[in-house]
């Protein structure tokens, strides 16, 4: 519709101004059937400017210099030709919109050199400048559709950096929560089901209570499946996908349990079937109103964002409560390290210790801190069944995310982490990790 409207409105203006020029222009050579196909190439040319600029433009210029040279009426015709190299420079065919200028006026200058009189001057000047103009509007227009185009270019840059970045950070704090989780979690819940298998023994051997054999039961039962549940959760948090709705029990005779045995059987908190929490409602039922949480879980959280994060002033206790015998020794002169090392020394070591309890069936282990000028090396072992020659230790931590915690840990410092089978039977994990000195 576009390249229609052109053509018509230009051939209008162009057929109707080249008739009425010959009013004032009686010696002009009179517009012939060579005059007006002259004029009609040039204006049928135009229906392809956009596409074209460059052919469009010789073809008018041509045109136009053939109709200036049989001496036909001076009128508006140098129009098709000007219009053509405006949109050959807006385009960015620079060269051939500045060739066409210069050619355009050089036609007419060669005509006043042939009859140098002043009205030719002065007509060659003023088609000059109108040339020029012409073209500068064009380098006008060129410009200002790079620069909004630049504009365009540097701002979708930008939205699809801040994508980027916005994904890349969320994907760093899920990793980030999935490792915290992991560490803290996994080691505290493997311990809860491991004294409690101990603690269901001793019972059983003492010939104890039922009631207590039960609850015992209860507390293993939800333990496994807390770490059940935490390996999925995880796996969502790496992953960034959604979370499945229930995660499958792969024990046999208890698909989909949510809250324990059925009717009559002791519930997951420990509980007997239908008994309160405080106030008269279902224990883990109860939601505060209005989504605001309690002031006491306020408190608390309040107090755990203050408790600084872990370091080696704490592995002492770590190492009392890791499930098994451990020997710990440190080599040369101990030093603080600064909280981002000490963390990673301790969630190494938390780790390792985890997996020495649930999956090694170790019965010692050693941990050995080693301070050096530039870092500290920190060396798990254990006498347990290491692992298989074909691959990891069985169970290699939840799902296998704990050895890759440790190895995302311990690269965000710079540091080094190897694992395997110790030459004496046992597996080990050995990490070293650079520190900046003063």
């Amino acid at each position: 519709m576009g390249r229609i409207a052109l053509v018509g409105t230009v051939g209008v203006i162009v057929a109707g101004a080249s008739v009425l020029a010959y009013a004032n222009q009686p010696q002009a050579r009179p517009l012939d059937p060579v005059g007006w196909v002259l004029l009609l190439a040039g204006v049928v040319a135009l229906g392809w400017v956009r596409e074209r600029p460059a052919v469009v433009l010789v073809v008018t210029a041509l045109a136009a210099t053939l109709y200036f040279a049989l001496g036909y009426a001076y009128s508006v015709w140098p129009a098709m030709p000007l219009i053509a190299m405006y949109t050959s420079i807006t385009q960015g065919r620079r060269d051939w919109g500045w060739a066409g200028a210069a050619f355009l006026v050089a036609v007419p200058a060669a005509g006043v050199a042939l009859e140098p009189d002043g009205d030719n001057i002065v007509a060659l000047v003023i088609w000059t400048l109108v040339v020029f103009t012409v073209a500068q509007l064009g380098e006008a227009s060129r410009a200002r559709r790079a620069y909004t185009a630049e504009v365009e270019r540097r701002a979708a840059e930008a939205e699809r950096t801040r994508e980027e970045e916005a994904r890349r950070r969320a994907q760093e704090e899920r990793l980030r929560i999935a490792r915290e989780l992991h560490d803290v979690t996994s080691h505290t819940v493997s311990l809860i089901a491991l004294q409690a298998a101990v603690a269901a023994e001793a019972v059983e051997r003492a010939g104890g209570p039922e009631e207590a054999r039960a609850a015992l039961q209860v507390i293993r039962t939800a333990s496994r499946e807390a770490l059940g549940e935490m390996k999925s959760i995880l796996a969502v948090l790496r992953s960034g996908d959604a979370a499945p709705d229930r995660v499958p029990d792969d024990r046999p005779g208890r698909p989909g349990e949510r809250d324990g045995p059925g009717p009559g059987g002791p519930r997951r908190d420990g509980r007997p079937p239908g008994d309160r929490g405080p106030g008269g409602h279902a224990a883990g039922n109860r939601e505060p109103r209005g989504n605001q949480e309690p002031r006491g879980n306020r408190e608390h959280r309040a107090a755990a964002d203050r408790r600084p994060l872990p370091g080696i002033d704490r592995l002492r206790d770590l190492i009392a409560g890791a499930g098994v015998d451990v020997e710990f020794r440190t080599l040369g002169e101990e030093r603080t390290l600064p909280p981002a090392v000490g963390l990673t020394v301790y969630r190494v070591i938390q780790e390792a210790l985890t997996n020495t309890m649930r999956h090694a069936h170790a019965t010692r282990a050693w941990v050995t801190l080693r301070f050096e000028p530039e870092g500290v090396g920190v060396r798990v072992a254990d006498d347990g069944r290491g692992a298989p020659e074909d691959g990891p230790r069985p169970g290699g931590g939840s799902g296998g995310l704990g050895l890759l915690g440790m190895r995302e840990r311990v690269a965000a410092m710079n540091g080094r982490l190897t694992v395997g089978n110790r030459p004496g039977g046992g597996f080990q994990v050995e990490a070293w990790l650079p520190v900046e000195t003063a």
